[in-house]
């Protein structure tokens, strides 16, 4: 009887182990990219290309910090006076997710020398698990017209189209440098579930713990 117990007991934290295990599969992400565009259209270093990729339905934020200057998510501090950007959300097909907010970023800081809060900010409550793209470019930078969607296998910066050149201005027509800083953080949404894999692991050991603890009942009773 006590066998019993222990092995009932033992199947229950191996259960539990499992469930664990699984939740801890779908980890957050918290990504800080940084570096410098060498021109602000129509040539190599013109587009900034990242990637990631989600185990489990999450909350996407992509933000920048180096048009007015800030922290990132790695502990970094970026100061202010980098371009106005632009932030694209891509599906592994290529197509587009989601853009950056059309008004100011809720969590920029106003730029010192002009009091604007320029940086970029995108969100999306729900990304499905699956790998993704994001794309930061100059603000007048975009997307050709005649793309229809991302091609990785493309040179990045021929499917984007803008001005060209190497100086960076931005909409109110003030002089930035290249610099940016580019942070991408997910959270695994609370509604999460263990993969069916997981699921069909779990079930026979929960079933075991149950059919041992009747059996120990039935035997108690008897004595």
């Amino acid at each position: 009887m006590v066998n019993r117990h222990k092995l009932a007991w033992s199947l229950g934290l191996f259960a539990l182990g499992i469930c664990t295990t699984a939740h801890a599969r779908a980890a957050s992400i918290s990504q800080t990219y940084t570096g410098a565009l060498t021109s602000e259209s129509g040539s190599p270093g013109s587009v900034v290309l990242e990637t990631f990729s989600l185990t489990a339905p999450s909350q996407v934020t992509v933000y920048t910090t180096s048009y007015g200057g800030g922290m990132n998510l790695n502990g970094t501090t970026t100061p202010a006076g980098g371009f106005q950007p632009n932030i694209t959300l891509y599906n592994s097909t290529g197509f587009v997710i989601a853009n950056q907010s059309p008004s100011f970023s809720p969590i920029a800081n106003p730029d010192p020398t002009n009091g604007w809060k320029g940086d970029g900010y995108l969100r999306d409550n729900n990304v499905a698990a699956g790998t993704y793209y994001v794309t930061l470019t100059d603000w007048q930078n975009q997307m050709s017209i005649t793309s229809i969607g991302l091609n990785v296998s493309q040179p990045i910066y021929l499917q984007f189209s803008g001005p060209g050149g190497s100086s960076f201005q931005d909409v109110q027509g003030n002089v930035r440098t290249g610099n940016y800083a580019l942070d991408i953080s997910a959270t695994p949404l609370s509604t999460s579930t263990p993969e069916p894999a997981t699921a069909l692991l779990v079930i026979p050991a929960l079933a075991g713990v149950a059919l041992l603890t009747k059996k120990r009942r039935s035997l108690i009773v008897r004595g």
